[in-house]
């Protein structure tokens, strides 16, 4: 890596050129690196670069005033950091260009299918262009369906590219050293799914986005990051890897016809889209319900409706509406599955996946247990 200084001036001027990156800048790259020690280009590893859209492929200007619009291709996005050619050697493949929010779960398993192409092709790692909307989903879902050697870093954009301080080329080199680095390439286990935002890596099954503007919007909640890099070294708080239950048996084709609605609780809701699909006027796989805390409770036609969805033979989960924590259900006979502290729309993925395996609700609720957090919680009310 170049010195402290060099690194500084290198990732602020690829900021400030922007997807503009030309002749000039790629001279003043040469002379910043003038005095740094380079890796001979047969050692650089190979990355693909698989590319989806989002923000840190739009610009201002493409969207002339209302906000950003998906404009660039992954050439210009390489071009906005010159300093990435100097340490790997970057291949592209292009599932989508569009919003975050509008990918769907076909597009998610476009992806899972490119960093497994990449890994069939020999790349030492996958970087996944995404928009930060939805990327911690896309990013849960291909570490659930991936069991591959190679990381896979999951990089958006909380500015456009054109922006004054645009964070997408800072983001971007950071997932690149990550996956130059020897402890996110594990031999006894999948080498994990990462989300990486300013200078931070976070597990795809822990982080979410906590707020809709700030450049640090994401976050780990109690698990914490995995590791966040300084201009020198790369800090590790805890283990890489993943830490998703590996559901990589999963008919990634079949996932994009589940049906898995989430419905939300609150004073007087109403269960209508439960009783619908009870009643066999509207076809589901299975039904998320986001319950309250801990106890996982929900209004009172929620509850009954849930009831008459398993009678009826349709898998129901529960997650917690709380940003974080466990849930835990009241009767512990009921056969509804817990998701642990999984937020709903990381829950109705791995319903979906777990659903392509089996439709069993024995299946679904093994498939939970089977991360790193599958353990049974205990309120501390109950403990003698």
């Amino acid at each position: 890596m170049p010195n402290r200084r060099s690194f500084l001036k290198l990732t602020g001027a690829a900021g400030s050129a922007g997807l503009m990156a030309g002749t000039a800048a790629a001279d003043s790259t040469e002379e910043l690196l003038a005095d740094v020690e380079l890796p001979d280009k047969s050692d650089r590893p190979l990355v693909r670069l698989v590319t989806t859209g989002g923000t840190i492929a739009s610009t201002e200007e493409a969207a002339e005033g209302s906000g950003y619009s998906v404009s660039e291709e992954a050439d210009a996005i390489v071009e906005a950091v010159p300093v990435l050619d100097y340490f790997i050697d970057i291949e592209v493949d292009r599932v989508a260009q569009k919003g975050s929010s509008s990918l769907l779960v076909e597009d998610y398993v476009g992806v899972a299918k490119a960093a497994k192409r990449a890994e069939a092709d020999g790349a030492a790692g996958v970087i996944v262009t995404h928009g930060t909307d939805a990327i911690e989903e896309d990013a849960y879902f291909n570490d659930l369906v991936l069991d591959l050697d190679i990381p896979v870093a999951f990089v958006g954009a909380m500015r456009a590219a054109d922006a004054v301080s645009a964070d997408g080329p800072s983001n971007l080199l950071t997932a690149a050293r990550m996956i130059t680095r020897e402890e996110f390439h594990l031999k006894d286990e999948p080498s994990g799914v990462y989300v990486v935002l300013n200078e931070t890596i976070h597990a795809a099954r822990d982080v979410t986005k906590t707020h809709t503007t700030k450049v640090d919007t994401f976050e780990s909640g109690a698990a914490g990051p995995i590791a966040v890099f300084t201009d020198e070294q790369l800090v590790l708080y805890r283990e890489p890897g993943s830490y998703s239950s590996n559901l990589a048996n999963a008919d990634l084709d079949a996932t994009c016809d589940m049906v898995v609605p989430i419905v939300t609780t609150g004073a007087g809701a109403d269960a209508y889209l439960i009783e619908q699909a009870s009643a066999g006027k509207y076809d589901v796989d299975g039904i998320l319900v986001q319950a309250t805390g801990w106890w996982g409770g929900t209004s009172p036609s929620i509850t009954e409706a849930s009831q008459e969805a398993l009678e009826a033979g349709i898998p129901v989960a529960r997650s917690t509406r709380v940003h974080d924590g466990p849930l835990r259900l009241i009767d512990e006979e009921s056969p509804i599955v817990i998701m642990e502290d999984l937020n709903a729309w990381k829950a109705r993925l791995h319903m979906m996946v777990a659903l392509s395996i089996s439709a069993d609700l024995e299946g679904v609720r093994d498939s939970v247990t089977e991360g790193k957090y599958g353990i049974d919680v205990v309120a501390p009310s109950s403990i003698e």
